[in-house]
């Protein structure tokens, strides 16, 4: 090897450098040795040179940009890497100063997220002055930051070259920070359809190509009481059973979803504690295959509906009752009333009336009860004499059903009561005739009448059937009676005891049911007592005679 190849090599020089010039030195050494021409020499002499001369450009200039580009790559790989934007801006701030060589960096994002602000380097190194240089970051055109580099330490300016760096390095930064807040949108509605899932009302699913449950929020959680955990990766069949209003079941081969349709079906279902909800089910497919339930709980309206149904019936029923005899007598007496004598017509006349008395009955019962829902109800509290009130009752009640005993106890410290009159005489009448009308007939009615500190409590009881403990509170309702509507023998709509409560409750006192050892039902209730604690009387409350 020629001695300028071999100090190239020892000098570090590449392989490329050392061949280069060796091949025209070597040229040259054999043409001197073989005595050719000075002018040959001269021209290996002058290839030589401009040999060298290229070689050093190769070593000095693209060995420098080959290195920037490596380190530029490496600056976009990790940029790609980044997982936010705060790791994004230290990884810029960091490759911008290994590329410039400069003392100090600063970076700063905005709108993807929470503002960042990164500095790396000399903090005594500023990035605003004199030799500092500036680049704008853009997310697809719009700007979202910027990277400032502080001035060289040795005060010169950056080159051409390291200002395209600094150019390069902002346009990977910004593909980065493109992806990063396409990936924050991704994640942010992410979040958003996990909070309407999370919080939604109603019950939401989705089930997968293979018929497993792949998600379940917590509203379908609460309505068939299966955890997600329980019910994630079950077949659904498993979990989910509805059926028709008809019974027809909608899961196996009959589930709509599997069919691949869209469907809104009112169907039943059983929780896993065996209760029965009815839901109005939603089936619709998913683009990517599978299909998703959205059940509405609908257990409480359907119970309303029915209820309403059955309140229909029943009215429709309880009306018919007493015009059914009504128009018959008047058909009857419009064909044949010179047949009948004085005391038939009589009769015929006794029964309308009654039976009219029954029609108008209801219609009030039905009139009291909407202005009860309206909370028109008002009571006018007045002072009632109770125990000259109760023995006007029992004594009317004695004589509409002269076959039955009406037994009146009252305490001797029982006198006075604030209670709205109209209102109180309703509750009695309504107790006493449910007492003769659910009671044997030749059985005893007991009307007892205490004194329990500032409360008179009025108790009627019967030795009927009772009343089951389920059904205590429920009897309270409007439209609740016990039994079928077309087959119990007594008569009614049901708004009797609700009627009552609303009326006890307006006037300060409470009302409910027990049942009474030996059988039947006790119905008692309370109404605030007159006197003061002090012996005197209430001054806002008008005197009344019973």
């Amino acid at each position: 090897m020629d001695p300028i190849a071999q100090r190239l090599r020892a000098g570090g020089r590449s392989p490329l450098l050392v061949g280069a010039l060796g091949a025209p030195a070597l040229l040259a050494v054999a043409l001197a040795a073989t005595g050719a021409g000075a002018a040959l020499v001269g021209l290996a002499v002058l290839s030589l040179v401009l040999s060298a001369a290229l070689c050093w450009h190769l070593a000095a200039g693209p060995g420098l940009q080959v290195q920037q580009m490596e380190r530029l790559r490496r600056a976009e790989l990790a940029l790609a890497a980044a997982r936010d934007p705060h790791d994004a801006a230290q990884e810029l701030a960091e490759h911008a100063m290994a590329l410039l060589g400069a003392p100090h960096a600063t970076v700063l994002i905005e709108g993807i997220g929470d503002t960042v602000r990164v500095s790396r380097g000399d903090p005594a190194a500023s990035v605003y002055g004199d030799g500092s240089r500036m680049r704008l970051l853009d997310d697809a055109g719009v700007p979202c930051g910027s990277i400032a580099v502080s001035a060289r330490a040795d005060g010169r300016p950056y080159t051409d070259q390291q200002e395209r760096m600094l150019d390069a390095l902002a346009q990977r930064v910004s593909s980065t920070l493109h992806r990063l807040s396409l990936m924050a949108e991704v994640e942010a509605e992410r979040r958003t359809i996990a909070d309407v899932l999370e919080s939604s009302s109603d019950g939401i699913f989705t089930v997968g190509l293979d018929m497993a449950i792949r998600s379940w929020n917590p509203a379908m959680a609460r309505i068939l009481g299966v955890s997600a955990d329980d019910a994630i990766g079950l077949p659904v069949g498993a979990v989910f059973r509805p059926v028709d209003e008809q019974g027809r079941p909608r899961h196996g081969q009959a589930d709509p979803g599997r069919l691949g349709r869209s469907e809104v079906r009112l169907v039943r279902v059983t929780t896993a504690a065996g209760a029965e909800h009815w839901l109005t089910c939603s089936w619709s497919p998913l683009s990517e295959g599978g299909y998703v339930v959205v059940a509405r709980d609908e257990t409480e309206r359907k119970k309303l509906q029915d209820d309403k149904d059955g309140w229909i019936a029943q009215v429709s029923h309880e009306l018919r009752t007493p015009l059914t005899p009504i128009k018959g007598f008047l058909h009857t007496l419009q064909r044949r009333d010179a047949e009948f004598d004085s005391a038939q017509r009589q009769r015929l006349y006794e029964v309308m009336v009654r039976e009219e008395q029954r029609l108008e009955d209801l219609v009030n019962a039905l009139l009291q009860a909407t202005t009860i829902d309206r909370r028109a109800l008002v009571a006018v509290p007045e002072v009632v004499d109770w125990p000259a009130l109760l023995r006007g009752q029992v004594e009317l009640y004695r004589r509409s059903a002269p076959d039955r005993a009406i037994r009146l106890e009252l305490a001797a410290d029982v006198r006075e009561v604030v209670a709205d009159a109209n209102l109180v005489t309703g509750v009695v009448a309504n107790l006493l005739s449910n007492a003769l009308k659910y009671s044997p007939a030749g059985t005893p009615v007991l009307v007892r009448v205490q004194r329990d500190d500032d409360e008179v409590v009025t108790t009627v009881v019967d030795r009927g059937s009772g009343v089951p403990p389920d059904d205590r509170e429920r009897i309270f309702e409007k439209f609740t009676r016990l039994g079928d509507h077309l087959t119990r023998p007594q008569q009614g709509v049901g708004l009797g005891l609700y009627i009552a409560r609303s009326s006890v409750e307006q006037m300060g006192g409470r009302i409910w049911c027990e049942d009474v050892p030996g059988g039947g039902a006790a119905f008692s209730f309370t109404l605030p007592v007159h006197e003061a604690l002090d012996g005197g009387t209430r001054p806002d409350v008008p005197p009344m005679s019973a």
